[in-house]
């Protein structure tokens, strides 16, 4: 589906991207696995509420943040850029679903 959508939109170079670097970081993650839990244990000591310290929490709306968690590389976009990728991540969503929907009735 990102590979069609082709790379001017973030949601499919975020998608591509992840895909690509999933056999790097499974290499990585294997063997920092005690690294990261001993990281995330000092983090939290550090910091015992993160949300303090986020300025997007004040700047957005809780419905614009959800929607920053669900597409593919929205964490840095703008409010218009955002809605217009939102769009058209829906759009290609809705035609995997219809292609998917065509194989299951071919079998």
């Amino acid at each position: 589906m990102a590979s069609v959508a082709g790379p001017e939109r973030a949601w499919s170079r975020a998608l591509l991207w992840k895909i690509r670097n999933r056999s790097r970081n499974r290499g990585l993650l294997l063997r920092n696995k005690k690294r990261a839990d001993h990281a995330k244990v000092a983090s939290k000591r550090r910091n015992p509420n993160p949300k303090s310290q986020d300025v997007n929490a004040f700047r957005y709306s809780s419905q614009e943040l959800k929607l920053r968690k669900i597409v593919p590389g929205a964490e840095t976009m703008d409010s218009c850029s955002l809605m217009s990728e939102t769009a058209d991540y829906i759009k290609c969503l809705v035609a995997q679903v219809e292609v998917m929907k065509s194989l299951v009735d071919l079998c």
